[in-house]
Formats: C-alpha cells, structure tokens, sequence
C-alpha cells in the first residue's frame, strides 16, 4: 500500500513537472515546436520639467498665475508626447519601429472618476496597443510643471533610450512644427530632462506561471487518482442468491428436517403427531423498534456532551474566533507593514492559525478528527479556482507584461482563503453542532448591525476606531471616510465592520434568514420573540445604510423562503407591521430615504447612470477574452474602471467558462438544499433553508455590486454552504433527544 502510494505522489510530481514546464513555452504549427513565452520585461524612468523662454521656475517675481500656466502646459505636452506625430520622432531617435510603440497619457488632474473611465472605443483602442512590446507612459504631475515618463520594453537598454528619446522628440517636433507655421522656435517651452533615464528589470513572471501550473496541475491530477483508486476499490453489487422453492407441508405424522424435506426415520409418536396437526396458538408481534442500539446511542450521546461550545476542542474554537474577526473586525482595512508577494490583511494573518488546527487534527486522527466528504458544491468551488488558475496562466505573457500578473496571484491567493475556510468548516463542524454554530453567526450580525446603527445615529464608526486604538503598531487601519462623509448624490456612508455600504447590506441579508427561519422553528414563545427583535435589529441596520439594495437583498430572502414555506410565513404577516414601526424608531429617516431614491424620477442619478454604461464599455474586453477572460482579479478599477457588478467582472475576468462556474457555486447551495428542505426533517431542513435563503441573497447582492472584490461577504457566504455541506453529508441519523433548531 505505502509503495503505491509513493508511486502514485511519484506521477502526480511528474505530470505537474511537464505541465509547469509546457506552460512556459509556446506551440507553433508552423513551423512546428515550442519556444519559450516572453515573461521579462524591462523598464526605465526619466523626469522633465516645463519652463516658459522667460524662466518662471526660480524666478522670485513669478506669481501663482505663472505656475498655473505651466502646469497646464504640462499636461497638454503629456498628451501630446504620445500622439502618433511624435511617436515617429520617438522611435527614429530612440532606434525602435514606431509601430511597436504604444503611447498612453493618464490624467492625473483632480476629477471625478467616471471621467477617467475609458468607453468602448478608447477601451478597444488600449486593447490593441497593448499587444505591442514596447510601451511609453506619460503621467502629468497634478500640481507641478513636470513630466514622470515610464517606459517598458523586452529589455533595459531599450527601456532607457526610449525613455530618453521623449524630450529629444517633442523638442524636435515643436521645432519643426513652429518652422513649418513660420513662427519663432526660441519662443516654445523648454523641456529639460532632470538626468539619464534609469532602469531595470520590473519582474519576471515566469517561475510565478510555472508555479502555478505546477500546483494546479498537481492538484487535479492527485484528484483524478484518488476518486479512480475509489472507484476499484468500491465493492461491487451483491449477487442476489435465487430464492428456494416454497416446501411442500408435509404429511401429519411426518418429520421435516433442517432442509424442509421430510426425513425417513418413520412415523411419529402418537402424540406428537396430534400435537403437530393441531393449529397453531395466536402470537402478538411486538413492533420493531425503530431506537438507535445502545452502543450507537452511546456514541451519539457522548458526541452531544462534546460539542460545542461545551468542548475542548481546539479546532471549533478556532473557528468561532475566524468567524468573529470576520463580522465584527474591518479586516480588509488593516494591513501588517510588511512588504511581501502577498497582500497580509489581518484575515490571512487569522487564517493559518485554523489551517493549522485542522491539519493537527488530520494528523491526529481519532474520534473527534475532520472528516472530508465531498459535496456538489466542494465541485462547483473547485470548477471556480481551476478556471482562475486557468485564466492567468493562458493570458500570463499579456499579463506579465501589462505588470498585472502579480495582481492576479495576489486575488487568487484570497480567492484560495475563501475555499480553505469553506473545506475546513465543512469537514470539521458536526451536524450536532451546526445550530449552535448558526445561533452564534446571528449573535455575531447583530453586534455588526448594532454597531453599524450607532455609526448612523452618532457618526462614530466603532469597529475601525477600535481596531485602531487595540491593535499594535505594526498593523495599520485605514479608515478612508469619515462617518459623517456623503456620496456623490449626497447619501451618507454608513458601512459598519465593512469598505463599503453595500457590503454591510450584503452581509446582514445573509444572516437575516437565520432570524426567520428561527421564528418559523422555535416551539417557545420567548425564542421566536427573540429571533424577531434580532430579524428587526438587522433590517433597520440595512435601511441605516441609505442603499436601494437595502430594500431588495431582504425581499429577496423573504420570497427564497416563502417558495419553501408559504404557510408558515403568512404567520409572520403581524410582524412586518411590528418591523416598519421599529425601523422608523431605530432608524429614523432612513427608510424614507430610500423610497425616495426608488421613485422613477430619482433614478437618473450617476450610480444608475454609470451601471449601465458599464455594459457597452466592456464589449472590447469581453470579446478580446471570450472563453477564459483576461485573468482572474487584473481588470482594477484604478486602471479601467469601476465595474459594480459581480456577474460582469466576473465575464471580463474569467470568460465564459468562469461566469458558468461562478453561477454553478451558488446554484449548487440552493441545489443540495432542496432535499432537505423538502424532507422537513427537524434537524436539517432549518439549515438547509437558511443556506438556500443565503444563497439567493448573495445572487442578488452579485448583480448589484462587485461583491467578491469585499471579503466580508464571500466568507459569510461559504460559512452558510459549509454549514449546509456538515448536516447533509452527516453519517448518523437524527436521533431523539439530538439539538434541533430551537432549544
């Protein structure tokens, strides 16, 4: 057994091994063969400053007006420095073909946003020079007369000429320029470049794609192994032995023997024969006894009196403290002061520490040990993370030299945080203790709406402030709005543990259906009062947050319940009456606000406009990466523009195939919770319920916002899948006396 273990790890290194090396090279048919992928790319830098003839810059004299002037001039030169015109001086002086230049200027000025997002015919433009090798970035200084020129190209001393070719260039040009209109060339600005251009290598990404290949070629090929190696060891179906024929009674006075034949050893006694034709005296049957036997019973109850939170195990322990650090801590915000290939935010400093308690746990072994069971939605999240892997290393040269590669691995190490948390709950939370584990999940989002209600009542942000004032100096906490900060339409930005407002809402309508369905399950009246103070206290933080997505995400969890539950949510009819009355007490004004903003002529506003602008500025980049995107987490916001809507970074991204596979994951949630809904157990329909209601909330939220770009919510999301994963793949049934829902 071990040495076919070994040789199986053998050929699964040995596959990766090929893999990783087929992926730094390139096929050709013709001529066929392979030759290596370009991942090096060069750089260099130079600074130029802008002086009128009559030498304002050390002039005492000159005023602000001058300055002024200048500046404008500088950014009408950037522009101007990346012109096709003055692309041809460049690359006559620099010794390159001005074809494979690609020039672009970025506007550094102080305007909003949406003016610096490309349309779709600036957007195509920018997509085919990006194909050419050599690359000059011109980057106007926002409040001084100089120029920041960047150039990129296969290697430095290529880089530095190019860079050093642009005052040349538009001094020559400007000159030629003002021969031509017959002016005087001694009255053009002066460009003076501060010194030689200086260079290096910006980054391979060569042992970053073959890395990458490496694992994931690894991974699915040790899969592919394990689930064949199964599968012959699976026995095969029983042969059913042919039922004997029926015995034929045997005569009065006869004896039959063990094989229901009658024997030949003569005649029975005279009584013994009576006896045996006599019939048979009436029997009463017990009812089998449908009671777990005593060991099992044992067993199940030990496993109760070990759960938790009544546990000393470390694993749920570690758990629930990753769950509060991700409800109550703005994680996303806080960074350790580490320069690294990783972005450490405080969850990935979090996170190893339960990797850690698992993997003890695995290597421990025992009673109490994680136990890996696969579910649909263990697939669907693979699909996911393959098709990521899949999109960086097809695109890697493009990306590499676009320096977005590394901004792709660094998002999908986070994606990779997201499945690891959902793997380790999955296969380490008992089904026992998957209510308990939910109730604290609501205890957790009722502190965050709390807190989240105190921002909107007093302007005081408690969960940044304290990170801020509790954590160490090696951490920083960047709090980049104030709490009494207004949008661009004048809403105010109210966003709890979360970046944005729409996060906070996303959150909260995740945990929403907890409360609900709690009220439909407690058998107490004190618990349904409480779920129902928690269902209110939840609602009213989400209308504090002034979004329109605060209306639909719970409508959209109410409606996923009540295709399940139709009755039994007409009972909560009185409670949304109760509910409109707490949310305009608790938060005042807010609710009103948003029916404001939903009304038809309100809804010509920039967040709606620029939604569906989004739409046509995309059409280059989805058609120039149809089937696999251009690379999981490289469209940034800060170089294209802003996409509010998940489904849609997601086609940009990943392609086709990566949208399929995005919907497929929470498809999957709703899909495995069906059965259990519909089999109304005690134990796992409420679960269930919760996790499909979860489910279609995050759908939603994904088309209201790009939600995977904000952590919070994709690890709720997996948090609820797990749980649903841990009570449907639970080996022992619902046994009396279990925890149910309510207790």
């Amino acid at each position: 057994m071990i040495v076919r273990r070994l040789a199986g790890v053998a050929a699964c290194v040995l596959v990766a091994a090929v893999a990783a090396f087929a992926s730094t090279r390139s096929l050709s048919i013709s001529p066929p063969g392979m030759a290596p992928r370009q991942f090096q790319v060069a750089g260099a830098q130079a600074h130029v400053f802008l002086d009128s003839p009559s030498r304002v810059v050390g002039n005492g004299a000159a005023n602000s007006n001058d300055f002024d002037a200048l500046w404008r001039r500088a950014v009408l030169f950037g522009n101007l420095a990346t012109s096709d015109p003055v692309l041809e001086y460049v690359g006559r002086i620099a010794g390159i073909d001005p074809r494979q230049i690609a020039g672009v200027t970025r506007i550094t000025a102080n305007v909003p946003t949406v003016m610096t997002e490309p349309d779709s015919e600036r957007r195509a433009d920018q997509i085919a020079a990006d194909r050419k090798p050599y690359r000059l970035d011109i980057q106007p200084s926002q409040n001084l007369s100089t120029l920041n020129v960047f150039t990129q190209a296969p290697s430095v001393p290529e880089a530095q000429r190019l860079a050093d070719a642009v005052v040349p260039a538009l001094t020559q040009y400007l000159r030629d320029l003002a021969l031509k209109k017959g002016a005087d060339p001694s009255s053009q600005v002066q460009l003076t470049q501060t010194g030689p251009a200086r260079g290096g290598m910006l980054g391979s990404g060569k042992k970053m794609v073959a890395g990458l290949t490496f694992m994931l070629a690894f991974g699915i090929s040790a899969a592919l192994l394990a689930f064949i190696s199964r599968r012959r060891r699976r026995p095969g179906p029983a042969i059913e032995e042919p039922d004997e024929a029926e015995p034929e009674p045997a005569a009065p006075g006869r004896r039959l023997s063990i094989l229901g034949r009658p024997a030949d050893r003569g005649p029975l006694p005279s009584g013994y024969a009576a006896a045996l034709a006599a019939p048979m005296p009436a029997v009463a049957l017990r009812r089998p006894s449908l009671a777990l036997p005593r060991v099992r019973r044992t067993t199940l109850r030990r496993r109760l009196v070990d759960d938790w939170p009544h546990t000393t195990r470390l694993l749920p322990w570690t758990l629930a403290v990753m769950l509060a650090v991700i409800w109550l801590v703005p994680f996303n915000s806080i960074v350790l002061n580490v320069s690294l290939p990783i972005d450490l935010k405080f969850d990935r400093l979090v996170l190893p520490f339960v990797v850690i308690a698992w993997v003890l746990g695995l290597a421990l072994g025992g009673r109490g040990a994680p136990r890996v069971k696969l579910t649909t939605i263990h697939l669907t999240i693979a699909a996911v993370l393959i098709v990521a892997c899949l999109s960086l290393i097809l695109d890697a040269s493009y990306l590499s030299f676009k320096l977005e590669l590394l901004t792709g691995i660094k998002r999908l190490v986070l994606l990779g945080s997201y499945a690891t948390l959902f793997i380790v709950a999955a296969s380490s939370v008992r089904s026992s203790e998957v209510p308990a584990f939910l109730k604290y999940t609501l205890l957790l989002a009722v502190v965050c709406a709390l807190g989240t209600i105190w921002e909107y009542r007093f302007h005081y942000n408690f969960f940044y402030e304290m990170s801020a004032k509790l954590l160490p100096g090696i951490f920083q906490v960047s709090n980049d709005a104030e709490s009494s900060a207004v949008d661009e339409i004048g809403r105010r930005i109210v966003r709890g543990p979360a970046e944005v407002p729409l996060e906070a809402v996303a959150m909260m309508a995740m945990a929403l259906p907890i409360a609900l369905v709690g009220i439909l399950h407690a058998n107490v009246k004190k618990e349904r009062i409480l779920y129902g103070i928690a269902a209110c206290i939840l609602l009213a933080a989400m209308i504090s947050t002034f979004r329109k997505s605060a209306f639909m995400a719970p409508i959209a969890v109410v409606l996923t319940i009540g295709y399940f539950r139709r009755r039994e949510l007409l009972r909560l009819t009185p409670l949304l009456l109760v509910m409109l009355v707490v949310l305009h007490v608790v938060s005042p004004g807010a609710l009103g606000s948003i029916a404001f903003q939903l009304r038809g002529d309100h809804l010509d506003v920039n967040t709606v406009n620029d939604r569906t602008s989004d739409y046509d500025a995309v059409r280059p980049d989805i058609w120039s990466h149809p089937v696999f995107g251009r690379g999981y987490g490289t469209y940034e916001h800060k170089s294209y523009r802003i996409l509010d809507m998940e489904l849609l970074r997601e086609t940009v991204e990943v392609g086709a195939v990566g949208v399929a596979a995005y919907l497929l994951m929470i498809l999957s949630v709703i899909a495995v919770a069906r059965a259990p809904i519909r089999a109304r157990r005690p134990r796992d329909a409420p679960v269930a319920l919760v996790a499909a209601a979860a489910a279609v909330a995050f759908l939603v939220v994904s088309t209201l916002f790009d939600v995977m770009s904000f952590p919070h919510c994709p690890y709720i999301f997996l948090w609820m899948a797990a749980m649903l994963s841990a009570t449907v793949t639970a080996d022992d049934p619902e046994p009396p006396g279990e925890p149910q829902w309510s207790s």
